[in-house]
């Protein structure tokens, strides 16, 4: 008997998006928000983006031995930030806790991935979403005038600076918290291990010349970002502009990683031998 057959009609469970999803996708997109992405971005993201990640709830049916598609989420993981882009569920299956299911494992593979931040944006007036991240471990940080359009709305920063930490420290912040914390009893050996990533950033800074130019650039793009994002609202090739500067902040971020990846080799190698 498949996996899916064994399951009680009703059981939940969060695996990775495929494109044969796609369709379930779009149709859930459009259902929960006034301004969707459209499919050719759904796609976009679910197959184009080496730093994308696509995760969806199924649910067993009753009536069908093939299981539906009811909610997913959307983030990125590169370097020390895991962003969450989109999470939408089913309007007919909410209120089983999907929506925090699926964020809680977006964070569980950015601690996994060696993320140290989480960062999203949700508009100012989704306030079931808003108190879902504050209750994972997200504060607001600031607010967007007007980032959000049909209708035109502010968007909430939030951030988690939690990811990573030992489980310890983030329960002695907040013991009644639910944030989501690395535990390496559960994880690949060294995959929370983020002060030696750290220390080895801050030697690159002192002898890789490569490195500081990386960063340098890094900093410069996130800051014309932040400028661009200032707007009320952006023109179409405004979006355009905003959309390469993205994937040049990325490619920047996923090139200082490999230099940091190179060092921990080398390093681990030197110790061994």
């Amino acid at each position: 008997m498949s996996e899916a057959k064994s399951r009680e009609a009703g059981a939940i469970w969060i695996e990775p998006a495929t494109q044969v999803d796609l369709d379930a996708i779009v149709r859930i997109e459009e259902a929960c928000f006034s301004a969707p992405w459209t499919r050719k971005m759904l796609e976009a993201e679910l197959t184009g983006n080496q730093f994308s990640w696509f995760l969806i709830a199924k649910q067993a049916q009753a009536e069908s031995t093939v299981p539906g598609v009811v909610g997913y989420v959307s983030f990125w993981v590169v370097f020390e930030e895991l962003r969450i882009m989109n999470v939408a569920v089913a309007p007919s299956a909410r209120r089983q806790g999907i929506a925090r299911r699926l964020v809680t494992r977006a964070l569980e593979i950015g601690c996994e991935r060696s993320a140290s931040k989480g960062l999203l944006e949700v508009r100012a007036s989704n306030h079931p979403a808003r108190r879902l991240y504050g209750e994972l471990g997200f504060r607001e940080v600031s607010i967007r005038s007007r980032y959000y359009t049909n209708p035109i709305e502010d968007a909430v920063l939030m951030e988690s600076a939690s990811i990573g930490k030992p489980a310890g420290a983030a329960a002695a912040e907040s013991p009644t918290s639910a944030q989501v914390v690395c535990s390496k009893s559960t994880l690949l050996p060294g995959r929370c291990d983020m002060m030696s990533e750290r220390a080895i950033a801050e030697q690159l800074r002192r002898s890789s010349t490569e490195f500081r130019e990386l960063e340098e650039s890094h900093h410069r793009l996130d800051n014309e970002l932040a400028e661009l994002q200032k707007r009320h609202v952006l023109t179409p090739s405004e979006e355009l502009v905003k959309k390469q500067l993205q994937k040049e902040k990325l490619v920047k971020k996923d090139k200082m990683a490999e230099l940091i990846r190179l060092y921990k080799q080398q390093d681990d190698h030197s110790t061994v031998h």
